[in-house]
């Protein structure tokens, strides 16, 4: 097993075993004030160097994606890193603000793995859950993670296109992006860890060294994007991920009006409006399929 800097990408440690196997990838801090994930991958790479962790064959990269927003504690300086993972660029993007340089460096990474997780966390306590396209879910349903939501692809061309995660996907990886609960709360980077060691297992990248978690995950397929279109947008109340609203419910106004539901559907990833800028998306819709 070979443990080494990678001598072209910043940021990025490559732990090689001696027998060919997956390749696979993690993020961390794409999102610099999402620490959870770094902690769970500096405690992996710790746990590769200190022996009790071997790596039995594959590669694994390990990634601290957004370092310049990981220093000062901010989601991004310029632009959002997580959403310039793309083939193709509007012309009036900032071509040489560090998020897009940093965005093309790792790209190849995305475009040669096999596995990919993205690690993320979020500013208020809530359930972990995954975010992973259809043809992922089986695998990622094996991680012990109790809720997934699909169908993220179908908005790629919108404002909520370019994410590493589909990226990935889109060159062949089963990829899938983990929201390991809140920004600094411990359980979240227990999760993040056992997350990860959970992956690497179910490859048989590592010793199996606990029982298999075992979850039937509800899947949830995301169906809308609500933006934020006017300074007054609040929820209808407490917003929680997953909340169930009822056919003709309200769950939020903005514009002075009420927003509802037609039929019966999740509320998914509720963002605190008063964070969320004029344009940019506040929750997301979805409908219960497994």
């Amino acid at each position: 097993m070979l443990i080494a800097r990678d001598t072209s990408i910043d940021s990025v440690v490559r732990v090689t075993a001696d027998a060919d196997g997956p390749r696979v990838v993690f993020f961390s801090g794409i999102h610099g004030n999402e620490v959870s994930g770094v902690h769970a991958v500096e405690k992996l790479l710790f746990d590769f160097f200190g022996g009790s962790k071997f790596l039995k064959r594959g590669s694994l990269s390990l990634v601290r994606a957004n370092e310049q927003g990981l220093a000062v504690e901010k989601r991004y300086i310029t632009l959002n890193m997580n959403r310039l993972f793309r083939k193709e660029y509007g012309a009036r993007l900032d071509r040489s603000c560090y998020e897009f340089l940093r965005t093309q460096q790792l790209k190849p990474l995305l475009e040669s793995c096999d596995y990919f997780l993205d690690f993320h966390s979020a500013p208020f306590a809530q359930k972990p859950f995954l975010v992973a396209e259809q043809k992922a879910v089986s695998f990622f349903s094996e991680l012990g993670i109790a809720q997934i939501i699909t169908g993220w692809s179908k908005f790629s061309a919108g404002s909520i296109g370019g994410d590493a995660e589909n990226y990935a996907g889109s060159h062949g990886a089963l990829a899938a992006t983990l929201e390991s609960g809140s920004h600094f709360d411990k359980s979240a980077i227990d999760i993040s860890c056992s997350t990860a060691t959970s992956m690497l297992q179910r490859l048989e990248m590592i010793e199996r060294t606990e029982e298999w978690p075992v979850t039937e995950p509800m899947v949830v397929d995301m169906y809308a994007v609500v933006t934020k279109d006017f300074a007054d947008f609040r929820y209808d109340g407490e917003a929680t991920n997953f909340q169930l609203i009822k056919s003709g419910e309200v769950y939020a106004y903005q514009n002075g009006r009420p927003l509802t539901v037609t039929e019966d559907s999740y509320l998914l990833i509720p963002m605190k409006p008063e964070d969320t800028k004029i344009g940019e998306e506040v929750c997301y819709l979805g409908r219960n399929v497994g």
